[in-house]
């Protein structure tokens, strides 16, 4: 079983499903999110590439928009801000 991923905005739930991996930027530079990742809070921003459950992969752009993501255990929670 993956890790549980969801991509929230203010107005809308963009993605929610089951990932092996994440690449995202944070502001001390790029990091991947792995099944049973250390606890985190960070402000992200750039894109988010989730590689899914499926072998499919999701590129998501947060073009100027700062996001925070937040990981506990396996469920990954990025809100856009």
């Amino acid at each position: 079983m993956g890790m549980k991923v969801k991509i929230i905005s203010p107005s809308k739930k963009i993605f929610e499903g089951e990932a092996v991996s994440l690449l995202i930027n944070t502001e001390i530079g790029e990091t991947e999110i792995l099944e049973k990742h250390a606890k985190l809070m960070a402000i992200i921003k750039g894109k988010i590439k989730i590689k899914e459950q499926d072998g499919k992969e999701s590129e998501f752009e947060l073009k100027d928009k700062k996001s925070l993501i937040h990981v506990d255990n396996q469920e990954i929670t990025i809100f856009i801000l």
